[in-house]
């Protein structure tokens, strides 16, 4: 095992459009001790994965640099403003009042904390009487048939479909992406949460079902390569993420 690993020569520095990148030891790679034939098994899928991640990276139209810094420079206009206007000088001082209210309330200043008290007092009571007097706050509550109060779940699966159907390929990866993690997360493989990354996913599933890995694999990276690599999904990419989900739904 220590000999695949000393063939692939990671780290190396790759150099793309000019630019390059440093490529560190993998981390599957790393993990198999060889002691049995899984592992290297394992480190044939692996480097079968690296390969096509690095066929697509090739693939890849090159970044447009000038339109990622006409779009920053877009992005950023305006949220500066030198000489405030009325409006937010008015929000200015009130966040000033507040915070020297604050400081007040917390340390003792003699007669200063006293007030800053009171007129915290005050202001309480105003605001529960305007909240009585307006209403604010229903005094029922409406029981609406047919809910038990859980937001309702997304049929990713559907609306990826639907994309592909209406030709919006990149609709259907992200979709198709959604409905994967879902499916895992069904499996108990996973967690569904938005901070999951996709090379999460991909450790999680070699771990727990090597037999997905590969599947898994193809599908995550795809989904970067579109989602982040500013690749132009094909339907050979949809296909890769429809085949992905159903294993998961089958497995």
């Amino acid at each position: 095992m220590q000999e695949i690993r000393d063939v692939l020569g990671l780290p190396v520095v790759v150099r793309l459009d000019g630019g390059g990148t440093t490529v560190g030891p993998d981390p599957v790679l790393e993990q198999l001790t060889g002691e049995d034939a899984d592992d290297f098994r394992t480190a044939v899928d692996r480097l079968g994965a690296l390969g096509v991640s690095l066929e697509r990276a090739i693939a890849a139209d090159p970044i447009d640099r000038e339109g990622v810094e006409t779009a920053l420079a877009s992005a950023y206009r305006g949220s500066l403003q030198v000489d405030p206007g009325f409006i937010e000088r008015i929000r200015r001082a009130a966040a000033e009042l507040i915070g020297n209210l604050l400081s007040r309330l917390f340390s003792f200043r003699g007669a200063g904390t006293f007030v800053a008290w009171a007129v915290l007092l005050a202001l309480g009571v105003l605001a529960f009487w305007l909240v009585r007097r307006l209403r604010l706050v229903p005094e029922t509550i409406m029981d609406v048939k047919g809910t038990d109060g859980r937001a309702p779940r997304v049929d990713w699966i559907a609306r990826a479909e639907d994309a592909f159907r209406a030709g919006d390929l990149h609709g259907a990866i992200h979709a198709f992406y959604r409905g994967l993690v879902s499916a895992l997360s069904g499996r108990g493989l996973l967690i569904d949460a938005p901070a999951l990354t996709a090379g999460e996913c991909r450790t999680t599933v070699r771990a727990l079902r090597p037999d997905l890995f590969q599947a898994v694999a193809d599908a995550t990276g795809a989904f970067e390569q579109v989602a982040y690599g500013g690749a132009v999904p094909g339907p050979e990419d949809v296909e890769t993420m429809r085949k992905a989900v159903a294993l998961a739904r089958s497995g």
